[in-house]
C-alpha cells in the first residue's frame, strides 16, 4: 500500500508562522484590541488564547475558572486578555493588600465600592474585568465571584486556580491550562521550517529529521513557560538548570502555604521530587519510593498533588467501545506536570541527547510521558484523563500505551518501534474491537500497513512519527476515510 495515498484527498491548509502574521491567524478569534496588544508584545502565543477570545465573546458565562498547575502562565494569559476590557482589576491574592481587602469583603455591594475605590475603577462605565490570581489559597473566593456575576452580570470574572475546587461556581465556564505543548514549543523558536513541515497535509518526508531532533529538544527543554522562554534566549541548555530549580522551589512554596503542619509538608515535598523517577510507568501506593509509609496515607498524599494539579494518576480500562471508564481498582500510571522537569531531576539528559530513537530508552517511559503530555493537550474544557488498555483477564500481562476516543471509536495507540507482527497487545485488541483501526508512534516516517493480528483479523495500522502526537486526530480522519473507501 501507497505510504501516503490517503492524504493525497486531502485539502492542504496554507501554514501561517505566527509571530510575522499574527493578525491573519487570529483575526476570526480575537478582538481588535488583542490583536494589537498581542502584535506589540509578539510574545510566544498559545492554543488557549482561541478559547479565551471565545469566552470573552460568550455572554452566556460571565465567569471563568482557569486552572493550571503553578507556573504554567496563567497570569500572563489572563493580563494579555484583559487588553479586551476597558477597565481591569488585578487581585493578586499572594499580596497581604488584597488578601486583606478580601478577608473584610463584607457584603458584596461594600466590597465593589471598596474595590473600585481603591483600584481606580468607575463602574458606570461597565467594560470590567476582575481577575482573582490564585484562589488555591482561597477557595471561598469562588463563592464571592459566584455572588457578584449573580447580581452585576455584567461584570465579568476570571479567577485562576492550581487546586481543583469542589464544584464549578455557578455561571462559570472551565478551561485548563497545560505546559507548553510541542506545537507552541515550535512557534515560540519560530522556526519557519519545522513550523510548516508540521502542519502540512500530508507530512513531507523531508521535514522528518529536523522536527525529530527538534521534538527531543522539547523532551529536554519541557514545556514550562520559564524554561522555554530562557531556552529560546540562551539556546543552551546548562541555562535552564536555575530555572528547573526555581520551579520546583515554587511547588515547594504552595504547599507550604496551605499547610502548617510540618510533617505533612515534608511528606508531600518527598513524594513529589521522588514521584520524577516513576513519570510514566504504573506505581504503587504501598512504600512509593521506598518510603515507609502504607498505601492509605501514600494514596492521600498522591491524590492532594493530583488536586494540585502537579501529577496524574491515569487508570486503565478494559473497554473496547464506547463508553468507556477507568477502573479505579488497579494500579494507576504516573504522569508529572512536565517531561522537562522529568528528564531534569530523574538526571537523564545526557541519555537524551545522545538517543536517535526514545522508545530504545528506558524501556520507552520518556517517550510515553512526553506523548502522554502532547495527547493532554488536545482538549482544555476539560480535564482530561489519560487512559490506557489492559486484558480483561485474569494472568495477562497485555498492556496498550494508550487508547483516544475518536468520535465514536476506541482508538488502540502503540508507542513502539517493531514490526506490526510483533505487537501481542495491540493484537488482543483489535481481536476484541468492533474496528480494525490501530495507531503506532515510532520514529519513523509516516506509513500505512494492512495485516493480520495473530488469531487473523485482518486491520489497518496507522505508524506515525512520534513528534505528531498532538496532531493525531487529523491523521485519523484522512486514516480512516481512506482505508474505509
Amino acid at each position: 500500500m501507497q505510504r501516503y495515498s490517503y492524504y493525497l484527498n486531502l485539502q492542504r491548509k496554507p501554514v501561517i508562522n505566527l509571530k510575522e502574521n499574527a493578525i491573519i491567524l487570529y483575526s476570526v478569534t480575537l478582538s481588535r484590541i488583542f490583536i494589537r496588544y498581542f502584535m506589540a508584545e509578539i510574545f510566544y502565543p498559545r492554543t488557549i488564547f482561541q478559547h479565551l477570545a471565545a469566552w470573552c465573546r460568550d455572554l452566556s458565562k460571565p465567569g471563568l475558572v482557569l486552572y493550571g498547575a503553578r507556573q504554567t502562565g496563567s497570569t500572563s494569559l489572563v493580563l494579555q486578555v484583559s487588553k479586551n476590557f476597558r477597565q481591569f482589576i488585578h487581585m493578586d491574592l499572594k499580596e497581604p493588600a488584597d488578601m486583606e481587602l478580601f478577608r473584610k469583603a463584607g457584603s458584596i455591594t461594600n466590597f465593589l465600592d471598596t474595590l473600585f475605590l481603591l483600584k481606580s475603577i468607575n463602574p458606570a462605565g461597565r467594560s470590567i474585568l476582575i481577575f482573582f490570581d490564585g484562589v488555591s489559597r482561597e477557595p471561598q473566593i469562588a463563592a464571592l465571584a459566584e455572588e457578584i456575576i449573580i447580581l452585576y452580570p455584567w461584570i465579568r470574572i476570571i479567577i485562576s486556580s492550581s487546586l481543583l475546587l469542589p464544584e464549578v461556581p455557578h455561571g462559570f465556564a472551565t478551561l485548563f491550562l497545560h505546559p507548553f505543548s510541542f506545537t507552541e514549543f515550535l512557534q515560540a523558536r519560530g522556526n519557519k521550517e519545522a513550523i510548516a513541515a508540521f502542519n502540512e497535509i500530508p507530512f513531507p518526508v523531508s521535514g522528518f529529521h529536523n522536527l525529530l531532533a527538534l521534538f527531543h529538544q522539547y523532551c529536554l527543554v519541557g514545556g514550562m513557560p520559564a524554561a522555554v522562554r530562557k531556552y529560546v534566549q540562551s539556546g543552551n541548555l546548562i541555562s535552564l538548570k536555575p530555572v528547573y530549580e526555581k520551579i520546583l522551589e515554587g511547588f515547594f512554596d504552595g504547599i507550604s502555604d496551605l499547610f502548617l503542619i510540618r510533617r505533612k509538608k515534608d511528606l508531600l515535598t518527598m513524594t513529589l521530587q521522588n514521584a520524577f523517577l516513576y513519570a510514566g510507568t504504573r506505581i504503587k501506593f504501598n512504600a512509593f519510593g521506598n518510603m515507609v509509609y502504607g498505601s492509605r496515607e501514600m494514596a492521600k498524599v498522591f491524590r492532594y498533588l493530583e488536586n494540585n494539579m502537579l501529577l496524574g494518576l491515569d487508570y486503565p480500562t478494559t473497554a473496547v467501545k464506547q463508553p468507556v471508564s477507568p477502573d479505579r481498582n488497579k494500579f494507576p500510571r504516573l504522569h508529572m506536570v512536565d517531561t522537562g522537569l522529568v528528564t531534569y531531576f530523574s538526571g537523564i539528559q545526557k541519555q537524551i541527547i545522545l538517543a536517535s530513537d526514545l522508545n530504545a530508552l528506558f524501556e520507552g517511559q520518556v517517550l510515553r510521558h512526553v506523548i502522554g503530555q502532547e495527547l493532554l493537550t488536545l482538549n482544555v474544557n476539560t480535564r482530561n484523563e489519560l487512559l490506557f488498555w489492559v486484558r480483561d483477564k485474569a494472568q495477562s500481562s497485555a498492556e496498550l500505551d494508550f487508547i483516544l476516543e475518536f468520535e465514536d471509536l476506541v482508538i488502540p495507540i502503540v508507542v513502539k518501534s517493531g514490526e506490526p507482527g510483533r505487537l501481542r497487545s495491540l493484537h488482543q485488541f483489535i481481536d476484541e474491537a468492533p474496528h480494525p483501526y490501530a495507531v503506532r508512534l515510532y520514529a519513523g516516517n509516516v506509513n500505512i500497513r494492512k495485516t493480520t493480528t495473530l488469531k487473523g483479523k485482518p486491520f489497518y495500522l496507522l505508524s506515525l512519527p512520534y513528534f505528531l502526537a498532538c496532531r493525531i486526530r487529523e491523521h485519523l480522519k484522512g486514516f480512516i476515510r481512506y482505508v474505509g473507501d
